[in-house]
């Protein structure tokens, strides 16, 4: 079958094809369909383009409706150049099969991928789990039972990758290493002036002329002694690095919050959809949990941790160093503002950045205290 090479060019037959993947049903024909751009509500960074594409359709089993998502990638832009991204990972990981040696406590909708590099073709179709989105909350603090659940389906991930270099050491994966080149470079770029910037860091701030305003404002705002730990941690990252370097690695979704985040109802009981693998790699297990947790902020962290990490070792069957991995988790609190934290804090402090008005006190009584906490952690660990 011949693929698109524009949406313009999505026809019945095509959808078709992609539907009966969809519906898990061979004998799907569409009957009608529409395209829908850019179905969605929620601001995002970058250039990415989405569409929905509801149709109508006969099987065997009767008539019905139904929708698929579209999201077509760009060959690079400024979210992708924060880690030097150009493989698609999510694509190649799709066609890999790395999806389907997932656990079935989570749920991946992707259905099918268009990956041609050589016509600057990046298309994954998706299931359209909207509704199972909106179930969990983009922006909700779920209940405790729920987050358990969640985290007992990425311990169960995490378990099927352990230390399984053959899977993991993948050369296209995200590794611990990659965000120093790029995005920790930018940052340093910036506080020097841009006195001789890489390629990537003027890419990125020609794209976003609020980084630089934003990341000067917010380094100002800083007591000196804090402010000169959080430069040496850009400056010199490769201490923290070192220590990470020998954990049990595995494979990590790196951006498991919410916003990528569903609940269903499986064959076998709820399951957790996860989509936008974009950054899809090797590294330490502590790092998807620090995450997840630090965008809900659970009343009781060390009971949260305890339960995922019981959670892990009943699918290993094994005992895992526990010490370690709380260093590890630690050293993982400060990596994640390092990337996610210090945006969340240069957009608060840039009044150009897209940021509502309304939100930014809240925001930034947010930033200060998670810089307090992080500065706790650098002196803890001796690398201020």
């Amino acid at each position: 079958m011949n693929e698109p090479q524009a949406v313009s060019d999505i026809d019945r037959d095509y959808l078709s094809y992609i539907a009966r993947k969809t519906l898990d049903d061979d004998s799907v024909e569409v009957s009608e369909f529409a395209v829908v751009e850019e179905p969605f509500e929620f601001p995002r960074f970058g250039e990415k383009e989405f569409y929905e594409l509801p149709f109508s359709y006969q099987s065997e089993a009767g008539e019905g409706r139904a929708s698929v998502i579209l999201r077509v990638l760009p060959k690079m832009d400024a979210v992708l150049m924060l880690t030097g991204d150009t493989e698609h990972r999510e694509l190649k990981a799709f066609e890999m099969g790395l999806f389907d040696m997932v656990p079935e406590t989570f749920s991946v909708p992707y259905v099918h991928v268009i990956h041609r590099p050589e016509r600057e073709q990046y298309w994954a179709f998706l299931r359209d789990v909207r509704p199972q989105m909106a179930a969990l909350g983009m922006h909700t603090k779920v209940p405790d039972e729920t987050v358990r659940t969640i985290l007992s389906h990425l311990a169960a991930f995490h378990a099927r990758f352990w230390e399984k270099h053959d899977i993991i050491d993948k050369p296209w994966l995200m590794s611990l290493k990659r965000p120093v080149d790029y995005f920790y470079r930018c940052i340093v770029d910036i506080m020097d002036g841009m006195k001789d910037p890489a390629e990537p860091t003027v890419y990125i701030t020609e794209r976003w002329p609020w980084l630089a305003e934003g990341v000067v404002n917010l380094l100002r705002s800083l007591e000196p002694e804090t402010r000169r730990a959080i430069e040496k941690l850009y400056r010199e990252p490769e201490d923290l690095l070192e220590r990470v370097e020998p954990m049990p690695k595995t494979l990590c979704h790196y951006d498991f919050d919410n916003r990528n985040l569903g609940i269903e109802e499986g064959p076998d009981g709820p399951r957790t959809v996860v989509i936008d693998w974009e950054i899809l790699g090797k590294g330490i297990s502590s790092s998807d949990v620090v995450r997840f947790t630090a965008y809900q902020q659970p009343d009781d962290l060390d009971a949260v941790i305890d339960f995922y990490l019981d959670q892990l070792e009943a699918q290993l069957g094994d005992k895992i160093d526990r010490k370690e991995w709380r260093l590890g988790f630690e050293l993982g609190s400060i990596t994640e503002w390092q990337i996610r934290g210090v945006l969340f804090g240069v957009m608060v402090n840039a009044p150009s950045a897209p940021v509502p008005d309304e939100q930014r006190p809240a925001m930034r009584e947010r930033v200060f205290s998670d810089v307090s906490y992080v500065e706790s952690l650098i002196r803890k660990h001796g690398l201020a």
